[in-house]
């Protein structure tokens, strides 16, 4: 079997060799015998003269016969080499064409990469954006504070953090409770407050790449959208009271907005 396959190789291989053979041009052997046919025409025609004529002013003057012709040939080659510099430059200027269609074709294709990119941007945004909002629905469904689960116990929060708010009278006192709230209440809103504040964060990025005003973007009033008023309440005091998060929040939205009820503690917030 290995002899059969040996076989078959080396008789590919020279016929390959046989085909490489038959391509190949002779065109140093024909450039060689055109040289010396034009040799021996060139000697043959000295020894003709010399014989045919036998005094020297004859030989010139059968010389001088061929003048005309040698001019003749002369303006021949110089017309050669003017067609053959028109024909360059015209070369060149298709090569320019050519290269000025590649330049036009390379920024087309940039452009079209660009479009690209930019959807492919925005389609992975989008995606996490909704993927969020689904888990920040999933959130309030697993919020538990025995014996209320889901949006019960957000109720149930937001009225135990609006009856610790009536009894603060001062700036100090508000401060303090939204604290204890959050000291004692914290473990249970804690996940659903940090995905909100990464949902804001998402638009804002998505927003600095688009330069699209925040308080105008669709997917800002999506979010806000989603918020029922017991959240607004809880949003408002619990990232509201503290001033950068406050003042991230403004970036999206009018703060008092986000409660009806709450808008005579805005001027303590902004104090």
């Amino acid at each position: 079997m290995n002899r059969l396959k040996s076989s078959v190789r080396k008789f590919m291989l020279e016929d390959l060799d046989s085909i490489k053979k038959q391509d190949k041009p002779n065109v140093i052997v024909n450039f060689k015998a055109i040289l010396l046919g034009f040799l021996v025409i060139w000697c043959l025609s000295g020894v003709i003269i010399y014989y045919a004529f036998s005094d020297w002013s004859d030989r010139g003057t059968f010389g001088d016969m061929f003048g005309a012709i040698n001019a003749l040939f002369s303006a021949f080659a110089f017309g050669g080499l003017v067609y053959t510099l028109f024909i360059q430059r015209y070369e060149l200027s298709l090569q320019r064409k050519e290269l000025e269609m590649q330049r036009l074709e390379v920024a087309r294709n940039g452009d079209q990469l660009e479009q690209q990119k930019n959807v492919m941007i925005q389609q992975s945004f989008e995606n996490t954006f909704f993927k969020m909002i689904e888990l920040h629905h999933n959130l309030i469904a697993s919020m538990n504070d025995k014996p209320y689960e889901g949006r019960r116990a957000i109720e149930k929060l937001r009225e135990f953090l609006y009856d610790e708010l009536k009894r603060a009278n001062h700036k100090r006192d508000l401060n303090k409770t939204i604290e204890d709230f959050l000291s004692l209440k914290g473990r249970h809103i804690k996940h659903y407050l940090n995905n909100y504040y990464c949902i804001l964060e998402l638009i804002e990025q998505h927003g600095l790449n688009t330069e699209e005003d925040l308080r105008d973007s669709n997917y800002t009033r999506i979010a806000l959208s989603q918020l029922s008023e017991d959240e607004r309440f809880l949003i408002f005091y619990t990232l509201g009271y503290k001033s950068e998060t406050r003042l991230f929040l403004e970036k999206f939205t009018d703060i008092s907005e986000l409660n009806h009820f709450a808008r005579h503690h805005y001027e303590w917030m902004t104090s």
